[in-house]
């Protein structure tokens, strides 16, 4: 298996459709005519241009079932909706399209979770308000206590102007064991970005901000005085072509992102992230790509030892757990290639909890992870490298995409449950996973 893997890191590729079969059938027989109406019924809180923005369709064109497909899975990306639907009705002069919306609510205070592997679940409140103002803007806070204690609050705006000019700011206060490396470690960040849609499917991103690491232990932060204190940089340009974000059934998605850390450090880093979604029957999926990251500099001269890659766990290489393997297979670059066989057992649909409504799915898995990394070229071989292999569950909602739980083997034959927060192919790029 890990000759398999190691020598299979291409994509699969091709193409195909995903649309609903009832959809379809209700709009066919309009097929052709000439869009004379557009109406939008349900959106109290949704400012309508932020749903006509997402709405391709116009009146006075054509009606094209595929079309109004397209509007319905890009407003459902919003994660704002637990509901869209769309019914046309003959009228005078052609058809009459009405969109109908069931929305989420605008605020929500919640129990706030937080799971890393190292450190397990850490648990407290937050508040959150998916669309705030009406205007898919995100803002939210929480404080969680536990495995790490953590504050936290974030703002983001999808598109403030233009052609989906994005802004956004996260900032957290946190303290946790670092059980990879023995110290107790206290962090805070400051991030700022913007974004900018390049056609319908480009995306360039930048962002930068201040990261402080503080150790309890000597001989683990770069500065002698135990905290470094870091300023980073950085700018992406990908290619997103997923016909979802929450459950991809098709499309390619595909970013390069490079990255400058200074102050106390100094090092760049090259992040290299395929993904291919490729159907293979209607709920059928293979989801299967590669990640590459490169760092460059000396590790605890350059490159803080906290900020290595640690393979193991659920985000990485499953069927071994991160706290014994990633003590084995570390270092400041590394090398993952996940294959997925994906079968959406119930497709997202609103699901009523009192008198809040949301969007639940459910997914089944099979998959195969192979992965290592070092930081001296002699040590990118085959035999540091480890593999795993498995079956899963993928619980589909909104705001994290997916509770994922899986049992995998691993090459020595042991097995592990592993479960994660968020697609495996967004969570193996972070250095604490």
């Amino acid at each position: 298996m890990k000759i398999f893997f190691w020598i299979l890191i291409t994509s699969i590729v091709g193409g195909g459709s995903f649309a609903s079969e009832q959809l379809q059938a209700d709009l066919e027989p309009y097929r052709g005519q000439t869009i004379a109406e557009i109406t939008l019924e349900g959106n109290h809180i949704t400012k309508d241009w932020v749903i006509g923005r997402e709405v391709w369709a116009t009146e006075g064109q054509v009606l094209d079932p595929d079309v109004i497909q397209e509007d319905i899975i890009r407003l459902e990306n919003l994660a704002i909706f637990g509901e869209v639907v769309v019914t046309a009705s003959a009228v005078e002069g052609g058809v009459a399209l009405n969109y109908s919306f069931t929305e989420m609510p605008w605020i929500i205070p919640y129990p706030a979770m937080n799971y890393t592997e190292e450190n397990g679940f850490s648990l407290g409140a937050g508040v959150a308000s998916p669309n705030f103002a009406g205007r898919d803007i995100m803002l939210s806070g929480s404080a969680v206590f536990g495995g790490t204690t953590k504050y936290s609050i974030s703002a983001s705006n999808p598109w403030i102007r233009g052609n989906h000019v994005s802004a956004g700011v996260m900032a957290f206060h946190q303290t946790r064991s670092n059980n990879l490396l023995d110290f107790e470690q206290t962090s805070d960040m400051v991030s700022l970005n913007a974004g900018k849609y390049i056609g319908e499917n480009g995306r360039l991103k930048i962002y930068g901000g201040y990261y402080g690491v503080g150790s309890d232990q000597p001989n683990i932060t770069l500065d002698a005085d135990n905290f470094d204190e870091l300023w980073y940089g950085a700018i992406s340009l990908g290619y997103d072509g997923r016909d979802s974000w929450r459950s991809p059934h098709e499309g390619w998605h595909n970013e390069a992102a490079l990255l400058y850390l200074g102050g106390d450090a100094n090092t760049w880093t090259l992040g290299l992230d395929a993904r291919r979604y490729q159907p293979v029957g209607e709920r059928h999926t293979i989801a299967t790509g590669p990640y590459l990251g490169l760092q460059t500099g000396t590790v605890g001269q350059d490159v803080p030892q906290y900020l290595q890659y640690f393979i193991g766990g659920a985000n990485s290489v499953r069927g071994y757990e991160l706290e014994e393997l990633g003590k084995e297979i570390f270092g400041k670059n590394q090398f993952l290639y996940t294959l997925e066989y994906r079968y959406l057992a119930i497709p997202t649909r609103p699901v009523k909890i009192l008198k809040w409504t949301f969007s639940l799915g459910l997914e089944l898995a099979t998959f195969g992870d192979v992965g290592v990394a070092w930081s001296d070229p002699s040590d990118f071989n085959i035999d540091r490298t480890r593999s795993g292999y498995g079956v899963g569950v993928r619980v589909l909602v909104p705001g994290l995409d997916s509770l994922r739980f899986d049992v995998a083997r691993s090459e020595e034959g042991n097995t592990v449950f592993n479960f994660g927060v968020r697609a495996i192919f967004d969570e193996r790029k972070k250095r604490v996973r």
